[in-house]
């Protein structure tokens, strides 16, 4: 699996999910069975969710001066808020939406792509930042990876 290169940008390979679940959605509908209000409430409550955790994620990247870019160079460790429990916040909410939307959408295809998008995101995106943040902050990285997890 390569490590080095550009990675794909993680909302365009959300975005190519949804669609895909979209476009089977269309073709061929396949819901959830679950009635409007609960997947209202659900819905709702992870779309909440995925805007508080997110934002906090990316307030802790603009306090500490560092870049949410994959492809940037990182100016620092970010191990405090949302970190201290994911080591990747920003595409957990990325997966966490696509569930959201499948819910809301009542389609089981959108809800599976979320599997999908978290492979995607494991190996085209987080492997190469990994390597790149190993790289740049050597034991301090070493460290936080025992310490937390990739995703939960």
């Amino acid at each position: 699996m390569p490590t080095s290169g550009k990675s794909p940008q993680p909302p365009l390979l959300f975005l190519g999910c949804l669609l895909l679940g979209a476009g089977l959605r269309f073709v061929h509908p396949l819901g959830l069975g679950l009635p409007l209000t609960v997947r209202l409430a659900l819905g709702g409550l992870l779309l909440g969710l995925v805007v508080l955790h997110g934002g906090w994620g990316l307030l802790i990247f603009r306090r500490m001066g560092t870049t949410p870019e994959p492809n940037g160079v990182a100016s620092a460790l970010l191990t405090s808020g949302p970190f201290r429990w994911t080591r990747n916040p920003l595409y957990l909410g990325l997966a966490t939406l696509m569930v959201c939307f499948g819910i809301l959408l009542d389609s089981a295809w959108v809800l599976g792509q979320a599997p999908v998008l978290v492979l995607l995101l494991d190996r085209l995106v987080i492997v190469r930042e990994e390597a790149r943040l190993r790289a740049q902050f050597g034991e301090a990285y070493e460290a936080y990876a025992r310490r937390v997890r990739r995703w939960l």
